[in-house]
């Protein structure tokens, strides 16, 4: 049973003064704004041609092996929503740095929450460690403090994640002209996820995968004997890191390779932020660079 965590006004008044700071940092919401604008018109379906349509209209290839004319019928495409599936497991509850690595991940999801909102996106989120909270995509600044409250609320996180599950619960919940972004750290994985990201690329317009990441899980310090525990607690390990340091950095980046490959190979795009940087100019340099993605 989870002991009463839920965020007090301050933390919550807090968290969306820090949002609001850096989402107008390095043009965050210009660059969103720019990746996520309509795209204009799409196809909707073949019709039979009428004396009152223009015949410009008239589809001459469908209408070759028919003894009827047709014309092609276009619809506004519709919005695209954003979803955010974030990962709130424990091994998100470290840090060593200024913030833990769920608390970092918290003010991103609310400031990608708040840039679509201010795009007139609908934005959805899940929240995903066992006891699963979902909130399917919604406007306005009411989604926006919904999503605010939770991920700021301690009584969701801990537990471990099941990607599998949790891309699956997206999947059949979320309509296809949607991007959704994966933010989690990738650590302790279950699940055939692979498969999983692989529909779900298939299915939705994009899919960004946000590593998120501790100095400390890629790199140890030459510094001696120190302490080790599990965030949700246990057994302590006392490693002298003089010895072991360097299998520990090789160990690890060979790691952040293999995920982020096997993402890659699954049609999810990747990035990766440590919690010492600025999140918002890592997006600003991601939609420079891949700008023809979405």
């Amino acid at each position: 049973m989870r002991k009463d965590l839920s965020p007090s006004k301050e933390i919550v008044d807090s968290v969306d003064a820090e949002v609001k700071r850096v989402s107008d940092l390095f043009r965050f919401i210009l660059k969103y704004k720019e990746q996520f604008q309509a795209s204009g018109i799409e196809f909707s379906d073949l019709r039979e041609y009428m004396v009152t349509d223009d015949a410009s209209r008239i589809d001459w290839k469908n209408s070759a092996s028919s003894q009827d004319l047709y014309v092609k019928e276009y619809e506004e495409e519709k919005d695209m929503d954003t979803f955010i599936l974030l990962d709130v497991s424990e091994s998100m509850m470290f840090g060593t740095t200024e913030k833990l690595k769920s608390e970092y991940s918290a003010v991103l999801s609310a400031a990608l929450a708040y840039a679509s909102v201010d795009a007139g996106i609908n934005v959805g989120i899940g929240l995903y460690a066992g006891d699963d909270l979902i909130l399917t995509p919604d406007g306005g600044q009411p989604q926006y403090q919904k999503i605010l409250r939770e991920v700021t609320n301690g009584e969701n996180y801990g537990g471990s994640l099941d990607l599998e599950d949790a891309l699956d619960d997206v999947i059949g919940q979320i309509k296809p002209n949607t991007a959704l972004f994966v933010i989690s750290d990738f650590i302790n994985l279950s699940g055939d996820w692979q498969t999983k990201t692989k529909l779900a690329s298939t299915k939705f317009r994009h899919v960004l995968s946000v590593m998120v990441r501790d100095l400390r899980d890629y790199k140890l310090p030459e510094a001696g004997n120190f302490r080790f525990q599990a965030p949700g607690g246990g057994e302590t390990v006392v490693a002298n890191t003089s010895r072991i340091h360097e299998r520990y950095n090789t160990e690890a980046e060979k790691q952040e390779a293999k995920i982020k490959q096997q993402l890659r190979g699954s049609g999810s795009s990747f990035m990766k932020v440590d919690t010492r940087d600025s999140f918002s100019a890592k997006f600003a340099e991601y939609f420079d660079q891949n700008s023809g993605d979405w």
